[in-house]
């Protein structure tokens, strides 16, 4: 698997022959970020946020679209990949309108986690399905999204081998959020990659022996 940051909550997965693209923004209306402008087997988006989520404009059709907020209890499978969700809010006040997903999913025996605009800690319930996952897509620019203090437990609680930083402040997104810094000071014990590239490629052979945060340059 190749996992490919393109900025902000973005990502590139490439497994199996397939190309499945993680919310997409909106380019330049995001604030810099480049378009993705590239083609994709599959897009899914945690949910509607065209600027910054949601935003299919820029992708090259033909693709399928999978959204987050309609996917049934029991998940749904697109592309040969079962994806399940867990829905929560972006803010701690939980309001009806604030509903958004967290997305997971296994592919190549890896259990990768995308935990899109979650905004307060998760309870027992949630946290089932998510516990002992092997990739955790985290946003690490603290509020409007999670707390930082908030999100070192959290992460803890899921126990993932690999943490890969997003939705935090660059010079790329106008977001008032924090830099990728201030959520490394909440979790001084685990160990940093800066791989000085935009893509990790990961096996289940090759995933690190203990909780490692990855930060990948993004790509647009």
């Amino acid at each position: 698997m190749r996992i490919t940051w393109y900025g902000h909550a973005a990502f590139l997965i490439e497994t199996e022959g397939r190309r499945i693209i993680l919310d997409p923004f909106r380019s330049p209306d995001s604030g810099g970020y480049e378009p993705i402008d590239e083609p994709a087997d599959l897009v899914v988006v945690s949910h509607e946020n065209d600027r910054y989520h949601s935003h299919l404009g820029q992708i090259r059709p033909p693709f399928q679209v999978l959204k987050a907020l309609d996917i049934p209890p029991e998940g749904e499978t697109a592309c040969g990949i079962h994806f399940e969700t867990v829905r929560v809010y972006e803010t701690p006040e939980r309001k009806p309108e604030d509903e958004v997903t967290i997305v997971h999913f296994r592919v190549e025996g890896l259990h990768v986690v995308f935990l899109g605009d979650l905004g307060h800690a998760l309870d027992a319930s949630d946290l089932k399905p998510l516990r002992a996952a092997d990739i955790v897509l985290a946003a690490t620019g603290g509020p409007p999204t999670i707390a930082l203090a908030e999100l070192a437990p959290l992460i803890d609680a899921v126990g993932p081998r690999l943490v890969l930083p997003m939705h935090y402040k660059t010079p790329k997104i106008n977001l008032n959020i924090q830099p990728v810094e201030r959520f490394l000071e909440t979790m001084p014990e685990t160990p940093v990659d800066r791989p000085g590239r935009t893509w990790l490629e990961v096996t289940r052979a090759t995933l690190p022996e203990s909780r490692t945060i990855v930060i990948l340059d993004h790509a647009r």
